[in-house]
């Protein structure tokens, strides 16, 4: 599902060159489909360092489209009978033990890293996470999730406020920018759903349609997305476990294609 939400990101680079843009231009304005703030950050740093502040912007545009807009997609692409379809955790179901999950996050960052040295410094961040989310070791739980997350929110919007003057947001560049990120968010949720039925179809039906929308990885948002609309059609359906599932997939996956894009574009010719 989160291969398929990443429509909006692979079909968008082709239509922002026809817009004009270069490809290096179009490949940072169509990882926006990714709904993921530090892929499309970096990939911009990358590739498109002239277009960072309208593209930054842009990409922070995505939660209000994914909170307004999704919805009605949803209910557009899935029938009420499908929305509605209750989800159950598979039997005698594996857990994995917190050194089983750092082991795999350690040996994919390291194999993800060699592949794409480019994207080494995103790799690596997404899965230092992902190891001291596990590690519980509290203190640097509590750092990441309080100071850093807040400073870092509160600096970066503040870089973006003293740089986003009145001459970059009326920027003929700017409109493009902001048509082509609604269409590549449009794109990845169209893809995301399609994913959905894939599975609903590979399972037999046991896998609810909705679920693809959190391969779009807006976390938790569209995991959230998704509940809440399958909960007004189904109150008994549970859904987020899934959800949250495809939104974590979705992060990866969207990483690996920004890691591809920069790898493969950073030495074109601006």
């Amino acid at each position: 599902m989160a291969l398929f939400a990443e429509l909006g990101s692979i079909m968008t680079m082709p239509i922002a060159t026809w817009f004009g843009f270069t490809t290096k231009q179009a490949a940072a304005i169509a990882i926006v489909g990714g709904a993921d703030g530090p892929m499309v950050l970096f990939t911009s740093l990358k590739l498109a360092p002239d277009l960072f502040v309208p593209i930054a912007v842009v990409a922070y545009l995505y939660l209000g489209l994914t909170y307004g807009g999704y919805p009605y997609l949803i209910r557009l692409m899935v029938p009420k009978r499908l929305r509605s379809i209750p989800m159950y955790p598979p039997p005698n179901q594996r857990k994995y033990s917190a050194i089983e999950k750092m082991a795999i996050a350690s040996i994919t960052c390291v194999v993800l890293s060699f592949l794409l040295p480019v994207a080494s410094p995103l790799i690596f961040s997404l899965f230092l996470g992902i190891v001291i989310r596990e590690s519980g070791i509290k203190a640097f739980q509590d750092l990441l999730s309080g100071p850093i997350l807040y400073c870092s929110t509160l600096f970066l919007g503040l870089m973006l406020g003293i740089l986003c003057d009145a001459n970059t947001l009326l920027d003929p560049k700017v409109l493009p920018l902001l048509l082509l990120g609604c269409v590549a968010l449009l794109l990845s949720g169209i893809g995301g759903l399609l994913g959905g039925y894939f599975m609903y179809w590979v399972s037999g039906g046991k896998i609810n349609p909705v679920v693809g929308i959190a391969g779009v990885s807006c976390v938790p948002t569209t995991a959230k997305l998704a509940q809440k609309i399958v909960s007004k059609d189904n109150p008994s359906a549970i859904i987020m476990p899934a959800a949250l599932g495809a939104n974590i997939s979705g992060v990866i996956t969207t990483a690996i294609i920004a890691g591809v894009m920069c790898s493969l574009l950073s030495k074109l010719p601006n």
